[in-house]
């Protein structure tokens, strides 16, 4: 199980993508969270993946080379899985 504490990278990627990248990040052995995007970040229909900030850039890249399109990423100041669901 994922500690979500330690999660503080939110990417986002369309409903379309999402099982690749489950996918594609747990063969890689990279723990997440996936979590509907809060609305206040994203309007559109689309799911957040939390990642450690110690993956981050290297996730960025793995979804780069597998032609993965990222609709939104950041690192944040706090956990992002604990605010959505505050």
């Amino acid at each position: 199980m994922v500690d979500t504490r330690k999660l503080d990278g939110l990417i986002v990627v369309s409903q379309i993508d999402i099982t690749k990248v489950i996918s594609l990040l747990r063969n890689h052995g990279i723990q997440t969270k996936v979590f509907p995007t809060p609305p206040g970040l994203f309007a559109g229909c689309s799911l957040s993946i939390a990642v450690s900030s110690t993956v981050f850039d290297s996730v960025l890249m793995l979804l780069k080379q597998h032609d993965v399109e990222v609709i939104l990423s950041a690192l944040c100041d706090e956990n992002p899985v604990k605010s959505f669901y505050d």
